[in-house]
């Protein structure tokens, strides 16, 4: 089905029930109940501003708005303004109450805002629409809930998890079979040990880097949250399962199965990519954003497998980052930002992001991450990105310790040989600082 038939479907079934005035009520078509978020058309037509910080999402996003206007809102006018990521959080911060009726949010920030409450409660917005919130799953909104009911203030735009990409050719030289999306920690690491080749410089595995695409991934694996509690209520480095992980990590790194952050040539996700892309380490851990930089630049044979299961929950789980659609608590309209909101995030939304295509669109409308998937070439196994966003651990950690975890804590255990429970500990003794209940 085309991404244009799609969005015309949409838009007949939307309107006929519409037309019925039962749009709630309404008893579902086979047509209708293929439709996972659908939009509502407003109440009152308005003047509404809204910031993005990307100019690729602004074309796409400006297509959805009109869109809307012009078979939900008629009259409605909204100004879609560009604000540079360098500068997009600082104009944030010295807002005020001259906030934009809806912009753009990360995980990283959301605490921040909706902690200083500038942020409006979209929950009666979703209910009264009928928008069952666990449908994102866990990774996409969690991070966005707050309040003693855990009320979700955000409608997620996009998303990006991380799987395994291995190169095809080393697997083959070593007869090594290729990973399935069942292989567990102990599968991960006999392959890395049978396919790493000192004679050669090329090691096994590469799984430890920056937060997104490294360690926390199998920090999360365990059932604990990384890094810092959501809510940010207090570090969980030395929990049992972040040691059980990075420890796990360190013996692959102690057995010369993975290189250190010096060969490597730093700590961060685009060093490791680089680093696998040389041909030196038959796997290594990396974001569903860098699959167009895969089909480009990679000169050997290979394919994307789900991160492996922890033997003992059986988990595999994807750190997740999803962008959100928010809205300012002093909008003068905040009955249509928030219709905006959910247009934007329902399936007819989310068609232009998915026709797109680079960025996954956040609705799990499996037509649309049908059509996501079909913007890359076929051959390799995108489906693992999906399937990693249905358990997937969201973003709970924040700028002020992005060094620390990121740089620090890696370059410690991984490069300078530091034992892990003494790099967690002196990462900890600092994350605390930052908190809020223990900050000074």
């Amino acid at each position: 089905m085309t991404s244009k038939t799609l969005r015309s479907l949409f838009a007949f079934v939307l309107a006929l029930v519409l037309a019925a005035g039962m749009f709630a009520a309404a008893q579902p078509t086979q047509a209708q109940e293929d439709v996972t978020i659908a939009p509502q058309a407003c109440e009152e037509p308005g003047n509404l501003r809204m910031w993005v910080w990307d100019e690729n999402w602004a074309k796409v996003i400006e297509q959805s708005i009109e869109d809307w206007k012009a078979n939900y809102c008629p009259g409605a006018e909204v100004t879609l303004e560009v604000q540079p990521w360098g500068q997009y959080w600082d104009l944030l911060r010295t807002g005020g109450s001259d906030l934009p009726d809806v912009f753009n949010m990360s995980q990283t920030y959301f605490y921040f805002y909706a902690s200083n409450g500038v942020l409006l409660n979209l929950q009666p917005y979703w209910d009264a629409a009928g928008v069952d919130t666990t449908t994102w799953g866990t990774g996409l909104v969690d991070p966005y809930r707050w309040g003693e009911d855990q009320d979700l203030y955000a409608g997620p735009v996009n998303w990006d998890t991380v799987a395994v990409y291995y190169n095809k050719d080393l697997f083959d030289a070593a007869g090594v079979a290729y990973p399935t999306a069942e292989w567990t920690w102990d599968d991960f690491a006999a392959a890395a040990e049978t396919l790493t080749d000192p004679e050669n410089d090329v090691y096994g595995a590469l799984a430890y880097v920056e937060f997104q695409a490294g360690y926390p991934n199998w920090i999360a694996a365990t059932g604990t949250t990384p890094i810092v509690e959501a809510g940010r209520a207090r570090c969980t480095l030395e929990d049992p399962g972040s040691l059980e992980a990075l420890n796990y990590l360190k013996g692959l790194y102690d057995a010369g199965y993975m290189p250190s952050v010096s060969i490597v040539g730093g700590s961060n996700a685009d060093d490791a990519f680089n680093f696998f892309a040389s041909g030196k380490v038959a796997m290594v851990t990396g974001g569903s954003w860098k699959l167009p930089a895969a089909e480009e630049s990679l000169t050997f044979n290979w394919d994307v497998v789900q991160l492996p299961r922890n033997p003992e929950t059986g988990r595999s789980r994807s750190i997740l980052h999803a962008v959100g659609y928010v809205a300012s608590a002093n909008t003068p309209n905040p009955d249509l930002a928030a219709n905006l909101i959910l247009y934007l995030v329902s399936d007819e939304g989310q068609t232009f992001f998915a026709e797109a295509g680079g960025v996954a669109p956040a609705n799990p409308n499996p037509a649309l991450q049908e059509m996501w998937m079909g913007s890359f070439a076929e051959g390799h196994n995108v489906q693992a990105f999906v399937d990693a966003t249905v358990d997937s651990q969201g973003v709970t950690v924040f700028d002020e310790i992005w060094d620390k975890i990121n740089t620090e804590l890696v370059v410690k255990i991984f490069d300078q040989n530091v034992p892990v429970e003494e790099a967690v500990a002196e990462a900890c003794e600092f994350i605390n600082t930052q908190l809020p209940e223990k900050a000074e």
